[in-house]
């Protein structure tokens, strides 16, 4: 009878093991399914910024006042080009014959309707035409300098998202083996414990540096949907949309020298370049000023249409048709000093401009000496965060060992584990940032740059 009875009891067991199998499963899988995001499509750099640059406001912005400009510049080329006039009257003079001899004779006719076309064609404006036509082009050129200012901002903005996502992730993986190392030393401590080779405090312990450790691990998980979010709302996307990034974070150091790097910014920034604009746009401005000093000169010629009638086919006393060509030139002579004020009005706006200018350098230079120290400064940082992740590697092996031969705590190993972890994390905001700032450096020298530099 006994022994049916534990065969009975031996057959229960047996059953019970797949069913804790099964909620242990349950346990493992369900919060992770529960907790776990919607793995989306994968996003290259590249489309994240033409999605970006196809759908920026600012962008958009820039575009439309380039279309603006430019329509701008058709309007002043106009006025090189001859213009066409015409004029349609009607005259009823107030007597229509003369007394001779005490004779009524009819002089004119009683309804005179006269059509004029006129050609005007300018000769010369003081070169006030040609300076308008130059402002224009100018007002167009500072249009695409903006574009490609807004261009440059929205491609960095793509890159400090796309970049702190890899970054976010990095960390989440490193808060997750955090994680399995505390759970595997919580389970050590807890067998030392039953066996009684070490307190219960060791395991108090543990647990609690565990529990902190999956705190971690649930704000690096939020850090890394909140900067997706960022990330789409830089795409002008559902910040809900699900989206996965590449790895395109890199260690190699940055070659171009800060000669070189000074140099380009000066070249190419969007500032220098729209400085270097308004200084042109002032010096056509004296130009334009400096027109009412001459003459206007204007080829000008008119053709008649004379007569009685509205269609103007001539009459008894008028010929049907007529023209003539002549040339006139206009020229204000006194005027108080107003030309000569308008001149000393736009020097002082170009003297502005100028120095407006050497302020922009300065500042490019500024920028530029800035954040090539600050990369320089990242690069040195990822090597010594390297070296402290290889020291506190060896460091917690060693740990680990020496408590499972029990001439070590459980807290020395903790400790270990604590700091193994900072280092992970240590080493890689240092890659996100030196790339951050390879990324920066560029948009400081007024460059797009590509994947291999950010």
């Amino acid at each position: 009878m006994i022994r049916q009875g534990s065969k009975r009891c031996d057959s229960r067991r047996n059953l019970w093991w797949p069913v804790l199998l099964l909620v242990f499963a349950g346990v493992t899988i369900v919060p992770q399914v529960a907790w776990g995001q919607i793995q989306g499509p994968v996003i290259t750099l590249q489309d994240a910024i033409r999605l970006a640059l196809e759908r920026n406001l600012d962008v958009q912005l820039s575009r439309e006042e380039i279309d603006f400009a430019w329509n701008r510049q058709n309007e002043a080329r106009t006025g090189f080009l001859p213009k066409l006039s015409a004029e349609y009257g009607y005259r009823r003079p107030s007597g229509t014959s003369t007394e001779i001899g005490g004779v009524n004779v009819r002089n004119q006719d009683q309804n005179n309707y006269r059509f004029i076309g006129t050609i005007e064609q300018p000769i010369f404006t003081g070169f006030a035409t040609l300076s308008t036509y130059e402002l224009a082009r100018l007002g167009l050129n500072s249009a695409k300098i903006q574009l490609e200012r807004a261009r440059l901002d929205i491609i960095l903005r793509v890159k400090e998202n796309y970049i702190g996502i890899i970054q976010a992730e990095k960390i989440r993986e490193v808060a997750e083996q955090s994680v399995r190392q505390l759970q595997e030393n919580l389970k050590v401590a807890q067998n030392f414990y039953r066996v009684g080779l070490s307190p219960k405090i060791d395991v108090l312990d543990a647990e609690t540096r565990l529990g902190d450790a999956e705190l971690q691990l649930i704000r690096a998980a939020n850090d890394v949907a909140v900067r997706k979010a960022n990330l789409n709302t830089v795409l002008r996307q559902s910040v809900d949309a699900p989206v996965e990034v590449e790895d395109i974070l890199t260690t190699a150091p940055y070659e171009k020298s800060y000669e070189a790097s000074q140099e380009t910014a000066l070249k190419y920034r969007p500032e220098v370049l729209d400085a270097e604009t308004q200084v042109a746009s002032a010096e056509q401005q004296i130009t334009f000023a400096k027109s009412g000093y001459y003459p206007n000169v204007t080829f000008r010629t008119n053709l008649y249409r004379l007569g009685d009638t509205p269609g103007v086919d001539g009459s008894e006393f008028s010929q049907r048709q007529a023209w003539d060509v002549g040339a006139v030139a206009t020229w204000t002579l006194f005027e108080w000093g107003r030309t000569r004020y308008a001149v000393f009005q736009q020097e002082a706006r170009l003297r502005q401009a100028k120095e407006t200018l050497e302020k922009v350098k300065d500042t490019v230079r500024l920028d530029v000496k800035s954040e090539y120290l600050t990369l320089r400064a990242a690069y040195d940082a990822i090597g010594v965060a390297k070296k402290s992740v290889i020291s506190a590697e060896e460091n917690y092996r060693i740990s680990q060992e020496r408590y499972k031969e029990q001439v070590a705590t459980s807290t020395e190993v903790l400790d270990a584990q604590t700091r193994l972890t900072q280092a992970k994390s240590n080493y890689t905001n240092a890659i996100a940032i030196f790339n951050v700032e390879v990324a920066r450096l560029i948009r400081a020298m007024g460059l797009e740059g590509g994947v291999e530099t950010l």
